[in-house]
């Protein structure tokens, strides 16, 4: 089959401050129909201003960003018809209820106004905020507005949805709902660039991602492919009775929580048995690293003389 062309295609794109800041350095993202991609990277890697470069907001030094083949650097104002944005930060329309406001985002991307209102009663619904439908968005929790805000993004049809840290703030059973509609979305073909912290519960939707730093992306694949930056790990945690003495086969600050290599296993598994017949530990897991444990090894320093290799399926 013919690969689909590509939703968003970002290439060599440059963004220099005039005091002189190089915010993004020749960042080049090509984002797919029906794909969940996530943007990683420490404060100050570059990810907001790649972020308002896709909306529209600020014009990139040189290079190109087209939307379904549109230039947007030459018509921002495309990019601002067809892309839902969740921003990190507030929301201007602070008087508006919280149906109004998911409302009101939907008319504004031109859906009519009865269709509005139904869509509006539908995410209401599925987010759980029906207790707060009629409730002021300055009156409103964080996690409250921080779901509307979603709704809003998500309430009228968009060739692209860019969710920026979607679940700060939110509630442990309204973030799971959250997160199950944006893998829904994604199954039904909606292209979402996910920019969050939260690498946890976002590995279960994310597709491919890509680290930042610096202004330029240092890593992209599928969290399969990058798993290969630390395949010889395992992860252990361990709930202790009290401190543990430490074991040569674990971090110096373990072993409530690190990695250590796979061929350690035998040992680490049985100095563990020992502890827990002796009750010193309550319970432990050994398991597969996190997304967590890939970026941390991304980021960290390269070896002197050298970078750190590559995995399979993954690029620089």
């Amino acid at each position: 089959m013919t690969p689909l062309p590509p939703v968003l295609s970002v290439r060599d794109l440059v963004k220099r401050y005039r005091n002189g800041t190089l915010a993004n350095d020749h960042v080049c993202l090509d984002l797919f129909p029906g794909e969940v991609f996530a943007l990683l990277g420490p404060n100050g890697a570059g990810k907001t201003t790649l972020v308002r470069q896709l909306l529209g907001l600020a014009r990139p030094t040189s290079g190109s960003i087209t939307l379904d083949g549109v230039d947007i650097v030459a018509d921002p104002g495309f990019a601002r018809r067809n892309i839902g944005f969740l921003p990190q930060g507030s929301f201007d329309l602070q008087s508006l209820t919280v149906a109004e406001t998911i409302e009101f985002a939907a008319r504004l991307r031109g859906v009519p106004p009865r269709e509005a209102r139904a869509a509006a009663a539908r995410l209401v619904e599925r987010l759980d905020l029906g207790p707060f439908r009629n409730t002021a968005m300055h009156a409103a929790s964080g996690g409250v507005r921080r779901l509307a805000g979603f709704a809003a993004a998500v309430a009228a049809p968009a060739r692209l949805l860019v969710l920026d840290e979607p679940t700060n703030d939110v509630d442990p059973l309204r973030r799971a709902v959250l997160w199950d509609l944006i893998a829904e979305l994604g199954r039904g073909g909606a292209t979402i660039l996910l920019v969050t912290h939260n690498l946890a519960e976002a590995e279960r939707v994310i597709d491919r991602l890509a680290i930042m730093n610096a202004g330029r992306i240092i890593r992209e694949g599928s969290p399969a492919a990058l798993r290969g930056l630390v395949t010889e790990r395992l992860r252990l945690e361990v709930t202790a009775a009290r401190p543990l003495a430490p074991h040569p086969a674990l971090a110096p600050d373990g072993p409530s929580s690190c990695l250590f290599d796979a061929a350690d296993l035998p040992a680490v598994a049985a100095w563990l048995a020992r502890l827990r017949a002796a009750g010193d530990v309550l319970d432990f897991r050994i398991g597969p690293p996190t997304l967590d444990d890939i970026y941390a090894a991304a980021m960290a320093p390269a070896a002197p003389g050298g970078s750190a290799p590559l995995p399979a399926g993954a690029r620089a």
